[in-house]
């Protein structure tokens, strides 16, 4: 629970920000448009100028911002596989962060790692859900081919939790074979995987449904009428509560089923690795950087 908070404190202070963002765009828009016709125009193209500069800032700056309550996440997880006691309070924030960093001295090659993993996650559907080769219509299989992808890659976090409990001094190694973990089970490990994106996109639903109150409330004092923007940052908030809770959940109840199979089965067969590698050149990159 303190890591819980923790991360609630990091989500919020980004749906704020975004906040924050809209309105300041929005504000200095209208400024320079002062003399227009369009004032509410200008307002909207601000705001939206305003929230897409910050996604650059955070994603620019993701690897500082980040990684602590991501990795720190996952490495609370393997002491928890593990069978250690964790500690309370505020030192179990500074075990999570320590532990990540011993795992990832540099931080960027865990975000590396993250960005690999997906690329690979994201090309098994193609061959190996049998679904989608039954639909004939070649643009609406392109269309399903390209969600199935999207779905597949949300199992990125749950994969890397193999990079804190697996022997492998290269963490490169760890996710090499819990990809080959992954394929020998994907049919089970997708079912799960969209059983999860169900509770937290239902938690999405309805964290969007009780945010629209209080951000109503909030914006009614506002000078202008902020219109559909309102439903926006009512959809930012929930998202926010959805990144601090129900993210986390579904990591750890996915984590727990590759943490299973990886302590009851050996590592990857040749026939698994050449099977992945023929499908991704990410997956190639996972490959040569393990050795």
């Amino acid at each position: 629970m303190p890591f819980m908070l923790y991360r609630l404190a990091v989500c919020l202070g980004l749906a704020f920000a975004c906040l924050f963002a809209a309105l300041a765009g929005a504000g200095t828009f209208i400024a320079f448009a002062s003399f227009s016709a369009k004032q509410s125009g200008m307002a909207n193209f601000g705001a939206l100028v305003g929230l897409v500069g910050l996604a650059y800032f955070l994603y620019r700056f993701r690897v500082g911002l980040f990684f602590n309550m991501k990795a720190g996440h996952l490495a609370l997880l393997a002491e928890l596989a593990w069978g250690e006691k964790l500690p309370p309070g505020k030192q179990l924030i500074e075990l999570a962060k320590q532990k990540a960093s011993q795992r990832f001295p540099k931080e960027v090659e865990f975000f590396e790692i993250d960005e690999s993993v997906k690329q690979v996650l994201n090309s098994l559907p193609a061959k190996h859900c049998p679904y989608l080769g039954k639909i004939t219509h070649q643009a609406l299989a392109d269309i399903f081919v390209k969600v199935a992808g999207y779905f597949a890659q949300t199992c990125d976090q749950a994969l890397l939790c193999l990079c804190f409990v697996a022997k492998e001094t290269n963490p490169w190694e760890s996710v090499r074979s819990g990809l080959a973990l992954h394929l020998r089970h994907f049919d089970m490990l997708s079912k799960n995987r969209i059983f999860l994106l169900g509770f937290e996109y239902l938690g999405l639903l309805l964290a969007f449904f009780a945010m629209l109150y209080p951000v109503g409330s909030a914006v009614s004092i506002l000078p202008v009428d902020v219109g559909v923007w309102r439903y926006v940052f009512a959809f930012i908030f929930a998202w926010s509560l959805k990144a601090a809770f129900l993210e986390p959940i579904a990591t750890t109840a996915l984590a727990e089923l590759y943490f299973d199979l990886a302590k009851r089965e050996g590592g990857p067969t040749g026939t698994e690795l050449k099977e992945l590698e023929s499908g991704s050149e990410a997956f190639r990159t996972i490959v040569n950087k393990a050795a």
